[in-house]
């Protein structure tokens, strides 16, 4: 089978294995200068470089008009299943381009069927639960097919109603194995993988796919970050650093190259390179971070990268303690739901921390009455809301309303999926409530949170911290002692 794939790659797209960006095998009716374009768009769909894999798809179509799939590789690149995220004008403008071809395959037509029901009429979860009941049955039909495989895989992602659900994603990783097995360069697969995997119950069964899939598709910034969704979720703090510090250089190195813009720079792996190196405690490094997106902030005055700053700059203060620091604020006119949260919720507690409890009262507001506008679409800010009003209760010396607030705020947490990457909101609620306990000399109730903090996010500096508190305020010399040596292997691996 590898020779085969080989085979067919030496003949039709010998530039494939220079470019560095996975091995498939996908056999169509283009002609022979389309192939090279058309595979190298698959294997870019398949790293979500989707603004790139589109070029190649259009380069395809410029080789061989008549090639009906290149225009539905084209149209794939604005579903996005992962991201829960469509672009349907021009998915549908790609598609109603591709000819009636004589060419065309049986099998080539129900890739254009799928995606037509993707991007036909209805709502959006209908559609996309119709596409991948296609792209199924498809892959059904069609067993040696890893592309069908490897699309049906991630088009399950898309129907889970943005829910960990662990079934269907222990589903989608089954398939992913497979398709693995036959082809361990397949860049899908190891993708898919990785995102199945990337929670801390299952992230060490992740871990062989992360350390390939930079390396198989190296040319892609997207391969360069995704293994962090593995190292973070294991608190490999270094691995995690690394990651995006490679993803960050692929994507300043492809900006400089295109000359594109700001926004095309790789502000993601800068964020979760930041929270990284808060979690060394490397605060020199995080700021310089937040110090680049601040200056892209201030001259694009785009919402994506005022997104970036927001979330930046709350892990900044957050997991730096840096509520004294004179940062630049946060131009929060339109950010998205996450993004606003974020930067509400250290502004209301930044007011506490400095005494100014009429301005927390104020954000507390704000939060409340974006999280009833919001709440149902954006748990996190019914969370950070709670969070507030849970802090300014013990502001005020009502301490149990404070504990029966935050632990509010933690039922919530408790009720959303294990999410990847940085958490929001930026202070996880277990967390805040394990500090909160300490203030309250309840050290084993403290122990107990901090304890379930670290299960959602492990490794987590502030939690160690707490813990290590907690475990030696009530007397629980083992605990204490495991987590001063979590601390210091943190610190003396800087």
């Amino acid at each position: 089978m590898r020779r085969s794939i080989a085979f067919l790659l030496t003949l039709f797209a010998p530039a494939l294995f220079a470019q560095e960006l996975g091995v498939i095998s996908f056999p169509n009716s283009g002609n022979a200068a389309a192939q090279e374009p058309f595979l190298r768009g698959v294997l870019l769909l398949h790293s979500f470089e989707y603004d790139d894999a589109a070029a190649a798809f259009r380069d395809a179509q410029a080789a061989d008009s008549s090639f009906a799939l290149s225009y539905w590789g084209e149209a794939l690149t604005h579903y996005r299943p992962v991201w829960g995220r469509e672009n349907l004008r021009p998915g549908r403008s790609a598609l109603e381009k591709a000819p009636d071809s004589p060419a065309v395959t049986p099998r080539e037509q129900a890739y254009l069927d799928a995606a037509r029901i993707a991007f036909g009429d209805g709502k959006r979860d209908e559609r996309w639960k119709g596409y991948s009941d296609a792209m199924g049955q498809l892959s059904r039909d069609h067993p040696e097919d890893l592309e069908a495989a490897s699309l049906y895989a991630v088009s399950m992602f898309g129907v889970t109603g943005g829910d960990r659900d662990h079934k269907t994603y222990m589903k989608i990783a089954s398939i992913g194995e497979r398709v693995f097995r036959e082809n361990p360069e397949h860049p899908g697969a190891l993708h898919y993988l990785i995102h199945a995997f990337d929670d801390p119950v299952h992230a060490p069964l992740g871990l062989p796919f992360a350390r390939l899939y930079s390396k198989v598709a190296s040319a892609a910034p997207h391969a360069q970050h995704m293994p962090s969704h593995i190292f973070l979720a294991l608190g490999m703090w270094d691995e995690c650093i690394s990651s995006n510090v490679d993803s960050w250089n692929s994507s300043e190195d492809r900006v400089k190259r295109l000359g594109l813009g700001s926004d095309d720079r790789g502000y993601h792996a800068l964020w979760w390179m930041q929270y990284a190196y808060l979690q060394k405690g490397r605060l020199d490094k995080a700021r310089a971070n937040l110090s680049i997106i601040e200056q892209d902030a201030a001259e694009s005055g785009t919402r994506h990268a005022r997104n970036h700053q927001a979330y930046l700059r709350a892990h900044f203060l957050v997991d730096g303690e840096q509520w004294e620091s004179d940062l630049l604020p946060v131009d929060d006119d339109g950010l998205t739901g996450r993004a606003w949260g974020a930067n509400a919720l250290v502004e209301g507690i930044r007011a506490l921390k400095n005494g100014d409890a009429a301005g927390a009262r104020a954000w507390a507001s704000k939060l409340q009455a974006r999280a009833d506008a919001d709440g149902d679409d954006e748990p996190s800010l019914s969370i950070a809301a709670l969070e507030l009003q849970g802090l300014l209760h013990l502001e005020d010396g009502r301490a149990e309303e404070a504990v029966a607030t935050l632990r509010k705020a933690v039922q919530i947490e408790d009720g959303t999926p294990f999410g990847y990457g940085p958490p929001f909101p930026p202070k996880p609620a277990l967390e805040l409530l394990g500090e909160t306990l300490l203030v309250l000399d309840r050290p084993k109730e403290a122990l107990t949170a901090f304890q379930a903090s670290l299960e959602r996010t492990p490794r987590r500096t502030l939690s160690l911290r707490g813990l290590r508190k907690a475990a030696t305020a009530a007397g629980d010399e083992e605990s204490a002692k495991r987590a001063k040596s979590e601390l210091g292997e943190l610190i003396s691996s800087r």
